[in-house]
């Protein structure tokens, strides 16, 4: 046995038959021996207890140290606290406050503001270093969302991971993720996001891996199995370890069924519908993908909960409440028809804390947004439906307020039980993933490997893998037997407004910007580009542009000015659109009345019909500023090719016959997530250094009308859009020099999307 100071504040206690226990001397912990192996006194009794010996299975000592824990105690685990955004290497007082009242899951958002990763560690070991002598030695159990290029190798989002048609792609990732996130102390990942991207209007398509159940089932399967197992340097699963992430997938039972496209971050998108009665098919997923493993760890640890409400007239779906607070979703699907033991998780917000100052809320039910109704009798709502956690809730007294009020409400036994279980499920995640015997991070290795060298390369290699190229007429897109000169304009994004989830409308003010990085592009081309200054943009003419070799167009989708909520300022129903110019929707599929609404107070159901009005979209200059280059490209004798971000579907009608080639990107779309790789990878395959081989992880509408007539529930159900070349923009459509892919991938996803799981449950 090896005992050792290390220059960060813990000590390191190495030993042949046994894991490396980290501690820290000051926190009053010691080491006791038993049978010649060293262990951590974390309860200080000086006994080896249950739950601090680490040749137990993590069930049975999370059942003993559960068993341990005062109701006080317990509430604290059940909590999930905020977005931790702004961080220090020491402890401030709001999380002394959180971490004395014995909340242990801390949300870890600092990488998304641009917290260094030296800050984050040192700071992941002084919140370690403070409850190392508290509450049973239990360690911080930090979670980070996805952010990739944020402080991490800058590896393709969901949707791009989709596009490459790879389920090892997804693996590679993933594993890759683990390891970098360990290195910053988290240990479990909110994601993956299982939902099915059926609606192609819906804001958060660009999270998910595209429309089609089976694709989406594979990724998830791969991508669980490389956050959970640790794996040896020969690649062998080895199950839980140091590498490991606890996956909560989400959102159960599928968020993308969102009515007309609307988030249900905000009240006006509260509602999934299924006009196709297509529910279980939007769980393959989650059920034959997360629940399914083909790893050791057998299944996604945790669950994350929707925010929307299942609608169904009939109520076959259950009550029309956000899942969290749903018994048929959470208790009588995940826990009864499924058996899932993991934790359930809530989205983040659902308790309406604060809701009679005028915050904002994100828990629905007619009862749950009563205003009268205390967050603590909502938690005790979620607790009775199957949860376990509730997230966003940095106060443990909502917790205890849940306990008080359902020890009158349905017994103390009941709520006693309801506890004990959950504190149980919680704990087993810090167990699986080692935290009890070493939660420290040695700063200096952990810089060493986080985004190191070797990931950003294989980073990079797997997006572009996910470039998808839709159109090459006339080899504007192909290897080059010299470099390029390439004229990159730049973008001007007109002021419009905007609904924000947090801050309500704001307004975006004018500016100038490129969406593919011109650091990037100048290591393949040669670029020429605007004059931008103070966000207003000087041309470069014509005569300026002779004896350039390309015109690549950097262009982002068609906007909506609010598309969460789905309604304007004056909170009338307007149209979520998927093309630039104005649309008003009066056509033949628009739906004169809702499927879902509220109930009004003389009982009848609110209409939230759109029809007749026009959609408020923020960016149709893109469009004017595509056909503007791609008629100089015409002018000047040379290819033009569109390089599109988007994290959706949209109609390419609009401006496709005006081009020479079009590249489509889903990285750098993600609510998570950066574009600096995207953009090389856009870079390579347009200078022909790499052939495209992506696919169209979802279908791309032939237009409006189109969007208008699919189904919210059904994937792949629209009539797609065909070039002038005649391709047909399907899903699992793609080109490379050759033509029309067709390849083992296509062949495999190309048969008809699935209806429903195989695993039915019991």
């Amino acid at each position: 046995m090896c005992e050792k100071k290390t220059p960060y504040g813990f000590n390191l206690v190495e030993q042949e038959n046994g894991p490396v226990l980290g501690y820290n001397p000051e926190s009053g912990v010691k080491i006791i021996e038993v049978d010649g192996l060293k262990f951590k006194d974390l309860a200080k009794t000086g006994k080896l207890l249950p739950y601090e010996d680490w040749r137990l299975p993590a069930e049975e000592r999370a059942d003993d140290l559960a068993k341990r824990l005062s109701i006080e105690q317990v509430a604290g685990l059940m909590c999930f606290s905020a977005h931790q955004v702004k961080v220090d290497p020491e402890v401030n007082e709001d999380q002394q406050k959180f971490l004395d009242q014995h909340l242990r899951s801390v949300l870890n958002s600092c990488g998304m503001g641009g917290v260094p990763d030296e800050i984050q560690i040192a700071w992941s070991n002084a919140m370690q270093k403070y409850v190392e002598g508290k509450d049973f030695g239990i360690p911080c159990y930090f979670a980070s969302d996805p952010r990739n290029g944020q402080g991490v190798a800058d590896w393709p989002g969901n949707l791009s991971l989709a596009a490459t048609f790879d389920p090892h792609i997804a693996w590679e990732s993933a594993k890759c993720q683990s390891q970098e996130l360990r290195d910053l102390g988290v240990t479990c990942f909110l994601a993956p996001q299982v939902d099915i991207s059926s609606e192609p209007r819906w804001f958060r398509n660009a999270g998910t891996f595209g429309e089609d159940p089976a694709l989406s089932r594979d990724m998830v399967r791969a991508f669980c199995d490389g956050l959970q197992s640790t794996y040896d340097e020969n690649g062998n699963d080895l199950g839980w370890g140091k590498h490991s992430l606890t996956a909560m997938a989400k959102h159960w039972t599928g968020e993308g069924a969102s009515e007309a496209g609307r988030e249900a971050h905000l009240e006006g998108g509260k509602y999934a519908v299924y006009p196709n009665k297509n529910f279980e098919a939007l769980m393959v997923p989650f059920v034959d993908g997360a629940f399914k493993l083909m790893g050791k760890t057998g299944s996604a640890a945790a669950i994350m909960s929707s925010y929307s409400a299942a609608y169904a007239e009939d109520g076959s779906l259950g009550e029309a409440v956000g899942s969290s607070f749903s018994e048929y979703k959470i208790k009588k699907l995940l826990r009864e028809r499924y058996g899932y033991t993991g934790v359930v998780c809530t989205d983040w917000m659902v308790l309406n804390e604060g809701m009679k100052e005028g915050k904002r809320s994100c828990g629905w039910g007619a009862h749950i947004e009563d205003p009268e109704v205390e967050p603590g009798e909502r938690a005790f709502i979620a607790i009775m439906a199957g949860v376990d956690q509730m997230g966003g809730c940095s106060n443990p007294q909502v917790l205890m307020d849940a306990y008080e009020y359902g020890c009158k409400k349905v017994g103390k036994k009941v709520m006693d039980d309801a506890f004990a279980q959950s504190a149980q499920r919680l704990l087993q995640g810090y167990f699986l993933t080692g935290l009890f015997e070493n939660p420290y991070l040695d700063e200096a290795a952990a810089l060493a490997d986080v985004n190191s060298e070797d990931k950003q390369a294989a980073a990079l290699e797997a997006q572009v893998k996910a470039v998808v190229m839709v159109k090459n007429e006339n080899g504007a897109i192909r290897p080059h037997d010299k470099r390029m000169k390439v004229y990159i304009p730049a973008l001007y994004e007109a002021p419009h407004k905007e609904m924000d989830h947090v801050r309500g409308v704001v307004v975006s003010e004018a500016k100038a910007t490129y969406p593919i990085s011109l650091e990037m592009a100048e290591k393949y081309f040669d670029v020429v580009t605007d004059k931008v200054e103070d966000n207003k943009i000087t041309r470069l003419t014509a005569d300026e542009l002779q004896g350039i070799d390309l015109i690549l167009i950097p262009a982002k989708d068609p906007g909506n000015s609010f598309p969460q909520d789905g309604r304007d300022e004056d909170k009338n129903w307007v149209p979520l659109t998927r093309q630039y110019r104005p649309y008003t929707a009066d056509g033949p599929y628009v739906r004169k009345v809702s499927i879902a609404g509220n109930t009004l107070p003389d009982g009848t159901k609110e209409n939230r019909s759109y029809y007749g009005n026009t959609a408020l979209t923020t960016n149709e200059e893109q469009l004017d500023q595509i056909l503007d280059m791609a008629n100089l490209a015409k002018r000047l004798h040379v290819p033009s090719v569109v390089a599109m971000f988007t994290g959706k579907p949209m109609c390419f009608h609009e401006f496709e016959p005006s081009v020479d080639g079009i590249v489509v990107t889903f990285s750098g779309a993600s609510l998570y997530g950066g574009a600096s790789a995207s953009s090389e990878a856009l870079a390579r395959i347009i200078a022909g250094t790499d052939e495209p081989s992506g696919l169209l992880p979802m279908q791309m509408p032939k237009d409006m009308n189109d969007v208008e007539r699919q189904a919210e529930d059904t994937p792949r159900d629209m009539e797609c859009y065909t070039d002038t070349a005649g391709h047909k923009y399907d899903f699992a459509y793609g080109l490379n020099y050759s033509g029309v892919i067709n390849d083992e991938r296509v062949r495999k996803y190309s048969a008809p999307a699935l209806t429903g799981p195989e695993n039915m449950g019991v």
